[in-house]
């Protein structure tokens, strides 16, 4: 795997490139996750001239780091920057999107907020956008069920076979990280003007969809995407086809492609 050199560290990406990219993806995983895992939604983007670009944050993955621990904010939106200025670079002047699932939702938030020129588009998945119960005492260990994050028997046998998953670790980093955003969100994310894109499953046990439904109604750039019955790690649900294809007609819309079906796209 290809690699970036940032300040705190060196961390590996992954990069699932189109035969004739039209946009390209920056993606950034969440917790117990690394970017492997996100191989058949890359494929799918590929197939409607999207490019995905995607890095192992620091703790996961084949990047380095005590297990499961992310860094600040500042970090994790550090390696988003570096794999944007590489983007950046080998395709100059090609649409960007930012996107990111779970606590990758959060770094992604805060910076299309930060950089609205910066990105044609934003895609959140199983955004945690208030506070979660379980992940406010940083002396707690976070300890996920599998079933509360997909249906999907393929999935469920990765995350239990990859020696690169895992469903436990310390979580005070991860949740002072969140408590900082959000303390942020209230006030920043009203502020959002880059046409963003929501997919959540409607029964999340994880992060539930309740506040991400409030933002989407105060919110006029924000839309929300529910696929009912559907867990937290929604790329990777059952329903993950429906969702990918979701999100590829959003971005179509966005960026004026008029169809994009079977990989086929018109302008």
């Amino acid at each position: 795997m290809p690699f970036l050199e940032t300040d705190a560290a060196r961390v590996y990406y992954r990069h699932w490139a189109a035969a004739e990219p039209r946009a390209a993806m920056v993606f950034l995983h969440g917790f117990g996750e690394h970017t492997g895992v996100y191989h058949r939604f890359g494929f799918a983007l590929n197939a409607a001239g999207i490019d995905l670009w995607a890095v192992d944050q620091l703790g996961h993955g084949l990047s380095p780091g005590p297990r499961g621990d992310f860094g600040t904010l500042a970090d994790c939106s550090a390696r988003a920057e570096a794999l944007t200025v590489l983007v950046e670079q080998q395709h100059p002047g090609l649409p960007v999107i930012a996107a990111g699932h779970s606590f990758g939702s959060v770094i992604t938030a805060l910076r299309l907020v930060e950089q609205p020129a910066r990105y044609r588009a934003g895609i959140i998945s199983g955004a945690p956008l208030a506070p979660i119960a379980d992940l406010l005492d940083v002396d707690t260990s976070l300890d996920l069920d599998p079933s509360w994050l997909s249906g999907d028997p393929f999935y469920l046998d990765t995350l239990q076979v990859d020696p690169l998953a895992f469903v436990a670790a310390d979580s005070a980093p991860l949740t002072r990280a969140l408590d900082a955003a959000w303390d942020r969100f209230g006030s920043e994310l009203p502020t959002l003007t880059v046409p963003t894109l929501a997919v959540h499953g409607g029964a999340d046990p994880v992060s539930p969809i309740g506040p991400v439904r409030a933002y989407a109604e105060q919110i006029d750039t924000l839309q929300i995407a529910e696929f009912p019955g559907a867990k937290h790690d929604i790329l990777n649900e059952t329903v993950h086809r429906d969702v990918v294809a979701t999100v590829i007609a959003f971005i179509a819309a966005t960026l004026g492609w008029h169809s994009v079906r079977d990989g086929t796209r018109t302008e």
